[in-house]
């Protein structure tokens, strides 16, 4: 009887590890996604796209030019709902926003650079107020 459970708890990581592996595969090959930087308005002319598909963000450089792109988009975007007023306190929160999310898709980044089963590309979003 021992044996038989030995024998099913094999069996059983066996065919965990073989999906764990397909699943790995087939996520290695999915391509980046963009980054959505959007007002909390829904306003396509106050959408903005923050690509960071030719960036590796398991490293600092690219890090590091991802949150260049989203202050700046994130600037521009504040400027575009707010003028020339509160611009600089709407950035900050919109940037503070994305925290989480960028966190996320660092770790993936790194998890998939480490040949590690990773989830579909993380999309970034900001949350702006009103004006």
């Amino acid at each position: 009887m021992e044996s038989r459970k030995i024998a099913c708890l094999t069996a059983a990581i066996a065919f965990g590890l073989s999906l764990v592996g397909i699943a790995g595969a087939a996520a290695a090959t999915a391509p980046l996604q963009d980054v959505v930087v959007k007002g909390e308005r829904i306003d396509p002319d106050l959408q903005r796209r923050v690509s960071y598909a030719d960036l590796n963000l398991a490293f600092r450089p690219g890090q590091k030019i991802l949150a260049s792109r989203i202050r700046s988009t994130a600037n521009g975007l504040c400027w575009d709902l707010n003028g020339p007023f509160s611009t600089d306190r709407c950035t900050l929160a919109a940037i503070d926003s994305t925290k989480g999310q960028v966190a996320a898709a660092v770790e993936r980044a790194k998890r998939q650079m480490a040949g590690l089963p990773v989830g579909p590309a993380v999309a970034i979003s900001m949350v702006i107020g009103a004006r």
